[in-house]
């Protein structure tokens, strides 16, 4: 049986992909995976929770402030980059310091606990068999202009509150 694809272009061929009949047939809306149903993979949802949670394991277990680094734009310029102070607020997080963790970087406290609220989140959708929602392409880039604006911010609250 032959799938269309998308739209031919004009004057174009249309593109198509052979599926055998009966290999995965649609599910109803909110079915949950059968024998029928086409394999679960491992993807970008997951792979971001993992991450999220590895970054929790990670600020909460290792000495990571033991580390002798220092921010480079700090160390040649003398002023903090637009993410000084994120491993400060992650660590301090993951031991129950908001406070510090704010002082640190107010949008690195609200990375850490936005990543690590949704490695829970997708932890829970992955136990129920739930599939990852769409979200809308007008919807991912208003988070991208937030995201931008909201490490603008932090910049100028680092810059303002630099000692």
């Amino acid at each position: 049986m032959a799938v269309p694809l998308d739209a031919p272009p004009a004057g174009g061929v249309l593109a198509t992909t052979v599926v055998s009949p009966g290999a995965w047939p649609a599910a109803a809306p909110g079915a949950r995976p059968s024998a029928a149903s086409p394999p679960r993979r491992f993807g970008h949802p997951e792979v971001f929770a993992a991450i999220a949670a590895l970054s929790f394991l990670a600020a909460r277990l290792l000495p990571v402030l033991a580390l002798p680094y220092t921010c480079p734009s700090k160390a040649v310029l003398g002023l903090p980059c637009a993410t000084c102070g994120m491993t400060h607020a992650f660590v301090a997080l993951a031991h129950g310091d908001l406070a510090a963790a704010l002082a640190a970087s107010p949008l690195g406290a609200l990375l850490a606990g936005g990543a690590w609220l949704y490695a829970l989140a997708d932890g829970a959708r992955l136990l129920a068999g739930r599939p990852f929602p769409h979200l809308p392409t007008g919807l991912l880039r208003a988070a991208t202009v937030a995201g931008a604006l909201a490490l603008l911010a932090n910049w100028a609250w680092l810059l303002a509150h630099r000692a």
